[in-house]
């Protein structure tokens, strides 16, 4: 067996499902051969480490994850775990399955729509706080205290990230800051390299030095991520969808779609029509 440890189930009560549900949580222990994919995953995903150490895959982001670190794994993504447990130490977890579109909002609404991994978070009591409760606690009262937990652990990811990003160079804030502005807009190397008077080589380096990534996969990230809330949440086409995003070629953006996401965008939206 490659992992094993408790799982506790929370079904929903009554005709209307919350709007926030997390029917599955539980700790696992894994051991060196551990591995789940999930191609196109329709639920989100977080995690606590506890010990021992793995790696966690968002679509192309690939990060490892220690002790104290959180992972997010948003859904409509491809998903992939994998274990770098040793003999001596398993990689052991505490995972909250959300079954939820409005997960994403939640996560975008708090910043957090982009990110994987929030390393030395130190949230094991609060992770724990979902186990506990699952043996204390009866059905009923899980329903609501576990959509209160989800947004407690999601406030406080989302104030963790705003004190780090604090740290973040003068620069690197601005580059942000004028990307997050352009993300329904064409983007153009030209128009930050105007505004900000530095060459996009340099522009690049220090973006990718503090963040982790280039600039121009940081802008795709986003705009992928605003397609599929648009897929999910309104009835625009996919034609209005790039337009909306910046991208004149609906063709180009469909197949980008596809090559970021595992599925073209009508796909997408089908898949998840079905859980509305």
């Amino acid at each position: 067996m490659d992992k094993y440890g408790p799982i506790y189930h929370i079904p929903s009560i009554g005709e209307i499902s919350p709007p926030i549900s997390v029917p599955f949580i539980g700790i696992n222990y894994c051991t060196p051969a551990y591995r789940n994919v999930r191609k196109v995953a329709q639920i989100t995903v977080i995690g606590c480490v506890l010990s021992g150490r793995g790696k966690v895959r968002v679509n192309e982001q690939t990060s490892r994850v220690q002790q104290g670190d959180v992972f997010l794994m948003r859904s409509g993504c491809f998903h992939e775990v994998i274990s770098e447990a040793t003999p001596e130490e398993p990689w052991v977890f505490i995972w909250y399955n959300v079954h939820s579109l409005w997960a994403l909002n939640v996560l975008e609404a708090y910043r957090l729509l982009s990110t994987v991994v929030v390393p030395n978070a130190s949230m094991e009591p609060l992770f724990r706080q979902g186990i506990e409760w699952s043996e204390s606690k009866t059905i009923e009262e899980m329903q609501g205290a576990m959509q209160l937990l989800f947004m407690q652990i999601v406030i406080r990811l989302s104030e963790i990230q705003s004190s780090r990003g604090e740290l973040l160079s003068m620069l690197v804030r601005q580059i942000k800051l004028h990307l997050d502005n352009q993300i329904l807009q064409p983007f153009h190397t030209e128009q930050l390299v105007k505004e900000l008077g530095m060459s996009a080589k340099h522009l690049n380096r220090v973006f990718k030095k503090e963040l982790g990534t280039t600039i121009y996969h940081y802008v795709l990230t986003k705009k992928m991520e605003s397609a599929k809330l648009m897929l999910i949440e309104t009835n625009l086409t996919v034609n209005e969808i790039s337009e909306q995003l910046g991208y004149s070629d609906a063709h180009y953006f469909s197949n980008l779609f596809k090559q970021k996401n595992g599925v073209r965008p009508t796909a997408f939206r089908s898949r998840f029509s079905e859980h509305r």
